[in-house]
């Protein structure tokens, strides 16, 4: 009888893990799984019951299948949440060419309707973004957003800061522009202004048109995309934008082909400048934005012309030669 003590402690030993297996399969299924497995070899290996541990095997292995099931659903879930937690305005994707910085704010919005003496189709409507979203970068205002909200209708979401001022400023000078199409230049100026207009009166620098061309003293003043030299312009241009029959774009070149009567005026215009003195050999193409290109004449050109250069943003170019091609305006409401 010498052994029976030491029988009595394993199954002691065996009925404890047994049941603390069985307590964590409630609480933790997967390490009563584990230690019911144990308590179960060790019960068997003691000759004692193995009820219990069979149990917290049991238990252990079905709620372990249940949790795991559980998290996997709620992963997935959540998932689906946060790839719809910053959704773009329903009607329509927003355009790559007006999306926001990450973590900017948004604040007020201007509706503005687009009509076109053309077709006003997709590219057309592209375009437009292109432009609007170039046109606050240049005027210094932070354009969060520019979504189609209709068939002609633009909304412009501007950052938390921008002022009403400003967007009203913004919205005047896109509903009527200073200056659309080919004009000749009667004088350049720099970028500081100060020029005199010979009635005593004086260009105002160009951070003072950062909402485009303006009218002063019967002239058009405008100044180019880097804000480095104003252009005195006559009131009225000499071809109209819509002159401008198509546009293509190949590497950094910018090709256009003026429509047929406009090419007649174009090279007879362009005959005239090329043996005409500074700034009178200078043509100015410009639209609500300011001063697109102001080309030197070197000789005649017909109906097709080239716009190229190494820091020349194709792109943005031929958006703002498209709208004045399809006879674009805006109206801000």
């Amino acid at each position: 009888m010498t052994d029976s003590p030491h029988v009595s402690t394993r199954d002691t030993r065996s009925s404890t893990l047994s049941i603390v297996a069985l307590t964590f399969a409630f609480i933790l299924p997967l390490v009563g799984f584990v230690l019911g497995l144990v308590a179960r070899v060790k019960s068997k290996a003691a000759g004692t019951p193995t009820v219990v541990a069979t149990t917290a095997v049991a238990i252990g292995a079905i709620l372990s299948v249940v949790w795991t099931v559980a998290i996997v659903f709620l992963l997935s879930f959540g998932g689906v949440l946060s790839g719809e937690a910053e959704p773009t305005t329903p009607e329509t994707p927003a355009p790559s060419e007006a999306t926001p910085p990450s973590g900017s704010e948004s604040g007020d919005e201007l509706v503005i309707q687009v009509t076109a003496e053309r077709d006003l189709d997709s590219a057309t409507l592209a375009a437009a973004r292109t432009a609007l979203a170039f046109y606050g970068e240049n005027a210094g205002i932070e354009v969060v957003d520019i979504t189609e909200t209709d068939a002609d209708d633009l909304t412009v979401t501007f950052g938390a800061d921008v002022t009403s001022a400003d967007i009203d400023a913004f919205a005047r000078a896109i509903s009527t522009p200073a200056a659309e199409g080919f004009y000749a230049v009667d004088a350049v100026h720099p970028a500081t202004g100060g020029a005199d207009l010979g009635d005593g009166s004086a260009t105002p620098p160009c951070d003072a048109l950062r909402f485009g061309p303006i009218t002063v003293e019967g002239h058009v003043l405008a100044c180019d995309e880097a804000m480095l030299t104003q252009l005195l312009l006559p009131s009225s241009a000499r071809l109209v934008g819509n002159a401008i029959a198509e546009v293509e774009v190949s590497g950094d070149v910018v090709a256009v082909t003026l429509s047929d009567p406009a090419a007649e005026d174009f090279a007879a215009w362009t005959r005239e400048a090329a043996t005409a003195p500074a700034p009178g050999n200078q043509i100015a193409l410009v639209d609500f934005i300011g001063v697109i290109s102001a080309p030197t004449v070197a000789e005649e050109l017909a109906g097709e012309f080239q716009i190229s250069g190494a820091t020349l943003d194709a792109e943005l170019l031929a958006a703002r030669l498209q709208l004045l091609s399809a006879g674009v305006s805006f109206t801000a409401h």
